[in-house]
């Protein structure tokens, strides 16, 4: 079994998987269409990520899940990205894995000065923002 899943061969998750196989660990990375980069530590899988119960299934034994899906447009994301953040979540959490999430600045919003760390208040005022925010 994998020791790493990615979910999304996007820029970031075909990276992370280069990085994670160059390094001599195993990745399994799910995507709709089974694509990704080729590397022999590489298993990729055609999979709905959305689907709590495959994700889980696919991501036995993993030790970390990076989330790393995005819809394809900003329309989707409504409708799309709450059922993978929940998916993944459910998967990390049955299989003991860390759950690393990559994602964006969206649900901070606009900050006084522009400076952020660990204690910025999450503030978004625009669509995008408020629904990473909510997730």
């Amino acid at each position: 079994m994998a020791q790493h899943m990615v979910v999304g061969a996007g820029s970031i998750g075909s990276q992370v998987a280069r990085l994670l196989a160059g390094r001599g660990q195993s990745v399994r990375i799910v995507t709709r269409s089974g694509s990704g980069p080729e590397h022999p530590l590489i298993d990729r899988v055609a999979a709905d990520a959305s689907d709590p119960a495959r994700l889980t299934e696919l991501s036995r034994g993993a030790e970390v899940i990076y989330h790393c899906a995005n819809p394809p447009a900003y329309t989707m994301w409504e409708r799309l990205l709450p059922p993978l953040q929940t998916a993944a979540i459910t998967a990390a959490r049955t299989n003991g894995a860390v759950l690393a999430l990559t994602g964006s600045l969206y649900a901070y919003g606009p900050q006084p000065g522009g400076r952020m760390n660990e204690h910025t208040p999450m503030a978004a005022v625009g669509h995008k923002g408020r629904l990473r925010r909510r997730m």
